[in-house]
């Protein structure tokens, strides 16, 4: 049995008899009228939020996130850790020497609340792909008694070599104070630093949606962070029904449409390099960024609900019953869009089928993907093959098990280097590379891409694909993939084509 050690709590209640008239739910259930305050060490309450000795030590040396359940960024728990150890004005001034600054040192003082959630004895939570439980010599729980209220902690948990195992979930949840917990990570050699208490907010067995809800109301609403930041900080976010009606998301959406619009125009791997126009020109082959971002708007950062059968896979989605939010850094969305568009560029730079032929007989084999001809470099082109990528990977979501990718090495920004990082470790993955590459194929022989405008083409030729111009085109072009889809000869891209067409009505 493992040996545990008590810190005291201070129960607080809190309740409103106006709550009462609330209409609690599955994610939102009824909370406790209470939660708890404690004193406890901040590098105890580290190790029971869980480290890697080996993750830390990459962190640092390449500045970059650890793979944290939340986006981390390193800066500002190296300014925390300065702070800790000298206080203010040197925190901000990494570039002054501490000894010949030695008036400029102060006190460190962390006053403000560390808020965690203890996990529940039932309580699993999804970690690369996969709901994981918190082992039993790692659990930590809340009793009560006649003698006071105690946090129980396995007793390993005091020394500085104590690790949470990989195989379990850790025993807390950082709700609100991530960055202060993790930056004892960067201090090394510090004696005391065992001792440093903090102020911690214990709240018992919360579900994820109400440790969601306390983050906006903590740091959204009183302004002390853009909304758009705060879904990637805090990803179940984008999956609260209670925010679906206000402006956050949609600010989250158009911020996080128009980077990775951005990303596709610059990176130098992009098949979208140069050929997105940023300043409403128009050019053969060339999409407006307007346009692109409106496109993925409606695809993969839109969120799921009642009347959206098919969610964004970078917004909210819906997979085997349950509510998913697909934890991704933003170098990894901008390198998964990247990637589908390379299977497509290579598909149709590769195809025989006579569309592909007749538009490039006199030019590049290039002109059938970027050409002045081809509806792939038209806005109905555009929104068509984003809408298929996004629909087919949200029905196939379990089959392709894309939660198991959870990157260590890549940082959030989604800057050239990190992205290029990230398409090579994606490239790794097999199974859902051979799925974007059959779905690209499917399209590609599939349909005809040719502008109504392109040369070589018949009077009835024309007429049938004049149907694709104008606004009537965009849900005419989506069918028509979905027809190609249903006979690919690939059994999971048919069949998740027939699911997401039925789901979309198209």
């Amino acid at each position: 049995m493992t040996k545990t050690t008590r810190i005291p709590l201070v129960r607080v209640n809190q309740w409103m008899q106006s709550w009462n008239n609330a209409e609690w739910s599955e994610h939102l259930p009824e909370p406790s009228p209470y939660f708890f305050i404690a004193s406890i060490s901040l590098a105890t309450l580290r190790r029971l939020a869980g480290v890697s000795t080996r993750n830390v030590h990459e962190r640092r040396d390449r500045k970059v996130g650890a793979g944290y359940q939340r986006a981390h960024q390193p800066a500002r728990s190296r300014n925390i850790a300065r702070y800790l150890q000298f206080g203010y004005p040197l925190s901000g001034q990494s570039g002054l020497d501490v000894e010949t600054h030695r008036n400029l040192i102060h006190p460190g003082w962390l006053p403000t609340s560390i808020l965690v959630n203890v996990v529940g004895a039932d309580e699993s939570r999804r970690r690369g792909g996969k709901d994981r439980v918190v082992d039993d010599n790692c659990r930590v729980s809340v009793s009560e008694g006649e003698d006071g209220a105690f946090l129980k902690i396995p007793q390993e948990a005091l020394a500085q070599g104590f690790k949470i195992p990989a195989s379990s979930l850790e025993p807390l949840e950082i709700i609100d104070g991530q960055h202060r917990l993790y930056a004892i990570d960067e201090i090394n050699g510090e004696p005391d630093i065992e001792n440093y208490e903090v102020p911690v907010v214990i709240f018992n067995n919360l579900s994820p949606s109400w440790q969601a809800y306390l983050f906006w109301v903590i740091n959204v609403e009183p302004k002390k962070i853009n909304p758009s930041l705060a879904y990637d900080l805090y990803p179940e976010l984008r999956n609260q029904s209670w925010l679906q009606g206000g402006e956050g998301i949609r600010v989250y959406q158009e911020h996080r449409a128009q980077e990775l619009t951005e990303v596709l125009w610059r990176h130098d791997l992009s098949p979208w390099k140069g050929r997105i126009e940023l300043h409403g020109n128009r050019v053969d082959g060339h999409v407006s960024n307007a346009a692109f971002i409106r496109s993925l708007m409606v695809s993969f950062v839109r969120s799921w609900g009642n009347e959206d059968k098919i969610g964004g896979l970078f917004g909210s989605l819906r997979s085997q019953g349950a509510d998913r939010v697909l934890p991704w850094k933003r170098s990894q969305q901008a390198a998964f869009l990247i990637r589908c568009w390379q299977h497509l560029h290579e598909a149709t730079c590769t195809s025989n089928a006579k569309w592909v032929r007749e538009l490039t007989k006199h030019t590049s084999p290039e002109d059938a993907f970027s050409g002045p001809n081809t509806l792939l470099g038209t806005d109905q082109g555009v929104r068509a093959v984003l809408v298929i990528f996004n629909a087919l990977n949200q029905v196939a979501y379990a089959e392709l098990d894309l939660e198991s990718w959870e990157s260590e090495r890549v940082s959030d920004e989604p800057d050239e280097d990190e992205v290029t990082e990230a398409l090579t470790e994606f490239s790794q993955y097999k199974r859902p590379n051979t799925f974007l590459s059959a779905i690209s194929r499917a399209l590609v022989d599939g349909v005809d891409w040719r502008t109504s405008s392109a040369p070589g083409l018949d009077q009835n030729q024309r007429t049938e694909q004049s149907v694709y111009r104008g606004s009537s085109g965009y849900v005419l072009l989506q069918q028509r993939c979905f027809d190609a889809l249903k006979n690919s000869p690939d059994e999971l891209v048919a069949s998740s084509a027939n699911t997401a067409a039925g789901l979309m009505k198209r």
